[in-house]
């Protein structure tokens, strides 16, 4: 019992973090959304989706992947689709592998707690192609079905700068 309600108060803890640092003035951020995976347990059959408005297609941008997960997380990485619907309705996917642990099981993402944040540079310095409603689905490909202990997962979109994380 005393576990579940620490286990609560830090999750409690951390959403509350989290909308403070979120809430903050971020001038490069166009798009930056976290979808709960409910009871921990990301079904691959329950792709997240992400409704993106694109109205410049002339500047370039930076895209992330934002993950979080517990410490009982099981494996080192996590294997994603991540497929793009242009407003043209052609669709693009990809499968890209995030590295969450060094060789030695120690997690690489910012942690509080037992929770684990990761933003995942997955294409940075780009272009879209089209202006309108670009949508991005997130699909878990790991050899479970239902992978535990996930937290969230999203999307973060952001105006490249000379000053971007990514390049």
């Amino acid at each position: 019992m005393i576990k579940k309600s620490k286990q609560a108060f830090i999750i409690i803890y951390f959403l509350v973090a989290s909308f403070i640092i979120t809430s903050c003035a971020d001038e490069n951020r166009l798009f930056d959304e976290n979808k709960e995976i409910p009871a921990l347990a990301w079904d691959y059959k329950m792709p997240l989706q992400f409704d993106i408005n694109i109205s410049d297609t002339t500047k370039y941008y930076n895209l992330f992947i934002n993950l979080r997960i517990n410490g009982d997380y099981k494996y080192s990485n996590l294997f994603m689709w991540v497929s793009e619907t242009l407003p043209d309705k052609s669709v693009s996917k990809e499968r890209v592998e995030f590295v969450l642990a060094d060789d030695r099981g120690k997690w690489l993402g910012k942690g509080l707690g037992n929770l684990y944040s990761y933003q995942l540079q997955f294409k940075p310095r780009m272009k879209f192609k089209q202006q309108g409603i670009h949508v991005f689905t997130l699909e878990q490909n790991m050899r479970d079905d239902i992978l535990q202990n996930v937290q969230s997962a999203g999307v973060r979109v952001e105006y490249w700068s000379k000053e971007s994380k990514a390049w």
